[in-house]
């Protein structure tokens, strides 16, 4: 089995599930790692050939993280990079392909979320016997970086942060529960499906900011600044940008979390496979906290 993005956040706890139950793994990343690894760049598609050589199942975790890298970087890497391992996999006979897509893909329309969409149809387009696009909430669990990093540490200084309560609501699913579903997949009849995997729980910024408070021992802000106060924060962060050409941590992009809603209840995928998420964010954090 050939799992993309080994080295990552998930990618690291799946690849160690996956070897606890005795499957055979072949990791693939831009950094060359010991045990069966293939060194490649997603971006150069040169760097692929060869990768899918005895290969039944593959498990593609790797693409851009952040959405705000530029749409070339977009492109190359999770468009025609995802196509290149496609056509890799088809040639080498693969029968399995599992692309772990992201949630943005069905409820935003920036460069992060038109570039899944269009690697999720390579993927069920290519003809697969098995083609499985996962679409996960944002992933979280001891370790994680980006925006849920950033808040972990916010949440640690003494005085709280004002956010605004109520507003946007966010999908998230802990990482050992998206491993579990991945896992699962690799052993469902053949076909082509799309699923979005999440606890099923509808988290606001302050509700998320507010238990890793609880957890780290820290009071919870007795109020919150009105959500129109951050969107005009985000218009003034417009502007700016605009006019000197840069991002500003305070631009629309910056704030999407607090203003835009990204959230499903879909739960096919439980369902499907006979399995229940175990971890919500409030049984999560203690262990959380206990690891850093």
């Amino acid at each position: 089995m050939l799992v993309t993005g080994a080295s990552g956040f998930i990618g690291r706890a799946l690849v160690a599930a996956l070897a606890d139950s005795g499957v055979s793994v072949r990791g693939l990343g831009r950094r060359m790692q010991a045990g069966d690894w293939w060194q490649a760049d997603l971006a150069e598609s040169a760097s692929l050939r060869g990768c899918c050589r005895e290969i039944d199942a593959v498990l593609h975790l790797a693409g851009v993280a952040h959405t705000r890298t530029p749409q070339a970087r977009h492109e190359a890497v999770t468009v025609a990079g995802t196509r290149a391992l496609v056509t890799e996999a088809r040639s080498a006979g693969v029968r399995r392909f599992v692309f772990v897509s992201s949630i943005k893909a069905e409820c935003s329309d920036d460069d992060y979320a038109r570039s899944r969409r269009r690697a999720e149809a390579c993927v069920r387009e290519a003809g697969f016997e098995s083609a499985v696009c996962v679409r996960p909430g944002l992933v979280y669990g001891p370790g994680v970086g980006g925006n849920l990093a950033r808040l972990w540490r916010c949440a640690a200084w003494p005085i709280p942060l004002p956010w605004p309560r109520g507003g946007a609501v966010r999908a998230l699913i802990h990482r050992d529960d998206l491993v579990a579903v991945l896992r699962a997949l690799l052993v469902i009849p053949p076909g082509t499906q799309t699923y979005t995997v999440t606890d099923g729980h509808p988290y606001t910024l302050h509700e998320i900011y507010s238990a890793m408070r609880l957890a780290r021992g820290r009071r919870i802000s007795p109020f919150g600044l009105p959500r129109d106060t951050f969107a005009r924060l985000a218009r003034c962060g417009d502007r700016l940008a605009a006019v000197t050409h840069r991002s500003w941590p305070w631009d629309s992009q910056a704030l999407a979390p607090l203003l835009e809603s990204c959230f499903s209840a879909d739960r096919r995928v439980w369902q499907d496979l006979g399995l229940e998420p175990r971890q919500t964010l409030a049984t999560a954090l203690p262990a959380w906290t206990a690891s850093c």
